[in-house]
């Protein structure tokens, strides 16, 4: 089984130099293998009409006396790699200053984008995904990553750059090649053989993301049990509440992006005011203050992503601990960004990250999470007699049934309809036993998310513990 964790390193002005050296060396790779080959493909299209024709005449000929066409190839991405490394001690020697990885993964990463845009290319009809051609690479000032093979990576203990603090410190401490020692903010959880390292900077933060193969019994040593077992739910995502539990459960999203959305403004106007380029063609330097305040814009951008991404893991590992059973809607983020008033909602609360992290996680757990088909009305069908009301628009949050007269909030009654599509769920109830209850609404608590009680549209009560 493979993990993840990302940890903060304590980087000091000498790291983040070799950083974005690093992130240079990585861009400049990736670019120059786009350069070539853009130039390559427009020569084999060149060299593939030209090979069609002599094919229909070779095909044409009687005799057939003449060598039938070679067909052309396109250079893949190990011919790049050959081809670089021949030339690199003469041309690129900044490219040794750095790990070795930091311009061997980008060939890998190149074959790869070509790999998916000509599979798209050919699978056109079926693909859900455009990918586009391989594009250039631009520098940022505030992003970049690199990647460390497994056979490089070393963590030790009591290490550091300084002999100073030699063998006088607990902490753990990363070896970055062709650098040194530098300090992790927090011990590595998992015991394991480490595959590789990336590392990322965010802002004004360098980060490490360790990618370690454990065992089943380092995973249940590391992981929360699951809490209840033989428990079903269903779940409807909105944006009045990020998710409607058919327990009658409303769960509120933190929304960082509408709370900081004044301050992100301000910031941005103050951006444009310094001294860059306008347009694409503009020579026009970029100034430090304009680097300073881009680097604030980002610093803002980081919080708020920290913080749904937080709320995000917090909420998807409690229900994939309460539940043994999940049913969702598989909704097409994509198709709902497309509407303009609430593109900016929709992607404040994350609705594609909860379901992939839901997903991966109870897999993790052996649990089961079914999805309903994006057009299954699960709002428009009533919950207690399952009649339909096809007139119902978005503008009715209240639910009210024409034949048996229940008046029920629109979210949970989706959210009922849903967790009655569960197929195969042995003995588990709609609802939670109370002790069960408390026990997921504690959680809650603890981890500072918001949760109410809903029953017609309205929020009764909120829990406080």
């Amino acid at each position: 089984m493979i993990v993840g964790q990302i940890i903060e390193l304590k980087a000091n002005n000498k790291f983040f130099t070799y950083c974005r050296k690093a992130f240079g060396v990585r861009r400049f790779a990736y670019n120059w293998c786009v350069e070539k080959f853009n130039k390559d493909y427009a020569s084999h299209c060149a060299a593939m009409r030209q090979y069609q024709k002599e094919l229909c005449e070779y095909k044409k000929s009687p005799l057939k006396a003449t060598e039938a066409p070679v067909k052309p190839k396109l250079p893949t991405w190990q011919d790049y790699k050959k081809e670089f490394n021949a030339i690199r001690k003469e041309k690129y020697p900044f490219t040794y200053e750095v790990t070795k990885y930091a311009s061997q993964q980008s060939f890998i990463n190149f074959g790869q984008a070509v790999s998916k845009y000509f599979s798209n290319v050919k699978n056109k009809k079926n693909s859900k995904r455009k990918v586009g051609f391989p594009a250039f690479q631009k520098k940022s000032y505030h992003r970049g990553s690199f990647y460390i093979g497994g056979d490089q990576v070393k963590i030790v203990i009591g290490k550091t750059c300084s002999k100073k603090l030699e063998n006088h410190s607990n902490k753990q401490y990363l070896n970055i090649p062709n650098f040194g020692y530098v300090q992790l903010k927090e011990k590595l959880r998992f015991n394991g053989h480490i595959n590789s390292v990336t590392i990322s900077q965010r802002a004004d933060r360098i980060f490490a993301s360790f990618s370690v193969e454990i065992s089943e019994e380092e995973y249940q040593r590391t992981h929360k049990a699951a809490v209840q077992n033989n428990t079903a739910v269903g779940i409807d995502l909105g944006i009045k509440s990020a998710l409607m539990l058919s327990d009658r459960i409303s769960i509120d999203a933190p929304k960082p992006l509408r709370k900081k959305l004044r301050k992100l403004a301000k910031l941005q106007r103050q951006l444009n005011r310094k001294n860059h380029p306008r347009t694409k063609g503009d020579k026009t330097k970029v100034s430090c203050n304009y680097i300073k305040q881009s680097r604030k814009v980002s610093k803002l951008y980081c919080s708020i992503t920290n913080i749904r991404n937080d709320f995000t893991q917090k909420i998807t590992t409690i229900l994939a601990n309460h539940y043994e059973y999940i049913c969702m809607e598989n909704l097409n983020v994509k198709g709902m960004m497309a509407n303009k008033k609430l593109a900016r909602a929709i992607s404040d609360i994350g609705f594609y990250k909860i379901k992939q992290n839901l997903k991966y996680k109870m897999e993790s757990k052996h649990r089961f999470l079914q999805e309903v088909d994006m057009f299954f009305a699960s709002s428009k069908f009533c919950s207690k007699c399952g009649a339909l009301k096809k007139e119902l628009t978005l503008k009715d949050r209240v639910y009210e049934c024409p034949e048996c007269g229940i008046t029920i909030d629109r979210d949970l009654n989706a959210a009922i309809n849903l967790r009655q599509q569960i197929k195969n769920v042995g003995a588990a109830s709609s609802e939670l036993k109370p002790v069960e209850l408390t026990a997921l609404l504690s959680d809650l608590v603890i981890n500072g998310i918001a949760t109410s009680s809903c029953e017609a549209g309205i929020r009764l009560k909120d829990y406080n513990y």
